[in-house]
């Protein structure tokens, strides 16, 4: 899967135009890369500390469960808040 997404994003790059110098194309990759990783263990320690800590008439001690969940939230609530943001700005 790594290896799909940094192909596509080598593609894209030799299509820029202009194109960018290959460091700062590297840095903005590792930048999202970095971002990525960062959301993907957060949203695992959500998921963990969800699963155990979450009462109720209907217990859900699935992690896998918690982390989709999690995931859904942050991307369509986080795509929300950045073009409202962005509309704001603009």
């Amino acid at each position: 899967l790594a290896f799909l997404a940094l192909g596509s994003l080598w593609i894209k790059r030799l299509q820029e135009v202009p194109r960018r110098l290959f460091w700062t194309w590297f840095m903005d990759v590792f930048k999202q890369g970095l971002g990525a990783c960062y959301a993907h263990v957060l949203n695992m320690v959500i998921a963990a500390v969800l699963a155990v800590n979450m009462r109720g008439d209907v217990e859900l001690k699935d992690q896998c469960a918690w982390y989709g969940i999690s995931y859904l939230i942050d991307t369509t609530l986080g795509l929300f808040l950045a073009i409202v943001c962005l509309r704001i700005l603009d």
